[in-house]
């Protein structure tokens, strides 16, 4: 893969506009920080509040920008010292490729749900305040559209809050590879160390993607875009292991990789091609997940046939597995003259019948505030509406029990 990456001046000056641009943002974020200041020495609240959170706002902006600049100038730095040292060894560029041990992304996704969300609301929620006060005092009731914003803020805070549940329980798992890196032709196989005890019923499922990931822009906008290149769904179980810290369960993963895949390749940022390897699971509560950007390259070993061993783990991991399933299971497993019913309970996921229901109390309360506001009769049907379907999803969710029958020949 050659690199066709900016040179060093081309960069330089990229960061020196993007230090310009953000410039003014990081001014208005500090005089509106004085002037909230000002307004709280004088008891003025509102006022100091309302500065505050454009303080916060913009400041973020300019100050966190420029921050995030300088970490990324000096990862660039690293990135062409590790370039220039294997040129003919993509792998290498990346620390956690070169070492075979990768961390799923559940951390950055959570660190960017909250970034997100708190960056949404400081600029949605004095939306919504400015719109009902319009609303009151105005006697503009259409002004209250104001308050979806908010809404959607306050969405971004459900998304945020299950990612950091999910972090909690789960905390970060750890690909272990055994093929570094996974080569075309052959296979890509390792471990995923969950660090938490789990046996889902319906065991793990992962999935191994090629994804070409194309940006177009078009003015000051941008768009991007996923096509998948290739994929395999497999169903793999995991196994219990005690650690000196604490219980691990540690999942395998095996994938014959394709003689025509196309290997990683992020030479052109508007047009990259990466390798994505996901695994999921329905477990009590938060359901698992984790997600991993994986090496996969093309070597001298690519057209070589596959060794005895290659063959044997990159088999079905299911084929003549047995499943026990775990004592705190609250799915129920009967026989019957009809085949083997399963049974799944009422509740069996509080983490999400929590959520949509939370999500539908903030839903029934803005309806009530369109009605108390008298705004027009369009708004609070179709919200009504929405509100209903959001209602049963909430009752099958708390109140929804399912059974599956399975025979010899029929689901």
């Amino acid at each position: 893969m050659a690199s066709s990456r900016p040179s060093r001046q081309s960069q330089n000056l990229g960061f020196g506009c993007v230090v310009l641009f953000l410039l003014p943002f990081a001014a208005i974020g500090a005089v509106t920080a004085v002037m909230a200041v000002q307004r709280a020495a004088g008891r003025n609240w509102t006022e100091a509040l309302f500065f505050g959170l454009f303080g916060l706002t913009f400041g973020g902006v300019g100050f966190g920008g420029i921050a995030a600049g300088l970490v990324g100038q000096r990862k660039l730095k690293e990135q062409a010292a590790l370039e220039a040292a294997h040129p003919a060894s993509p792998w290498l560029w990346r620390p956690d490729w070169a070492s075979g041990r990768i961390i799923d992304s559940s951390r950055a996704t959570m660190f960017t749900a909250w970034v997100f969300a708190a960056f949404w609301n400081l600029i949605s929620f004095p939306t919504g305040f400015l719109g009902v006060r319009a609303a009151i005092q105005e006697g503009k009731p259409e002004a209250l559209l104001a308050l979806l914003f908010p809404l959607v803020g306050i969405g971004l805070v459900v998304w945020a809050l299950r990612s950091t549940l999910r972090y909690r329980k789960y905390g970060v798992s750890r690909l272990e590879l055994s093929t570094i890196p996974g080569v075309i032709g052959r296979t890509l196989t390792g471990m995923v160390r969950a660090p938490a005890r789990m046996q889902p019923a319906g065991g793990f499922h992962v999935t191994l993607s090629c994804v070409r990931r194309v940006t177009t822009r078009s003015g000051k906008n941008s768009s991007t875009s996923e096509s998948i290149l290739w994929q395999e769904d497999r169903l793999a179980l995991g196994e219990a292991s005690r650690t000196a810290a604490a219980m691990e369960t540690h999942i395998p993963v095996a994938f014959r990789l394709p003689v025509d895949a196309v290997a990683c390749d992020d030479s052109n940022s508007n047009n990259r091609v990466l390798w994505r390897l996901q695994l999921s699971a329905e477990v009590p509560g938060v359901d698992y997940a984790a997600q991993f950007e994986v090496p996969v390259f093309r070597t001298s070993a690519s057209g070589q046939p596959l060794s005895p061993d290659e063959e044997r783990i990159t088999q079905d991991p299911l084929a003549g597995a047995t499943y026990q399933q775990p004592a705190d299971s609250r799915i129920v497993v009967t026989s019957n003259r009809r085949g083997t019913e399963v049974s799944f309970p009422a509740a069996r996921n509080p983490g999400a019948a929590t959520s949509v229901t939370f999500f539908l109390l903030i839903w029934l309360i803005c309806i009530g505030v369109q009605l108390y506001f008298r705004a027009p009769l369009v708004f609070p049907i179709v919200t009504g509406l929405i509100g209903i379907l959001i209602l049963i999803s909430v009752l099958d969710l708390w109140l929804g029990v399912s059974r599956v029958t399975v025979d010899a020949g029929t689901l």
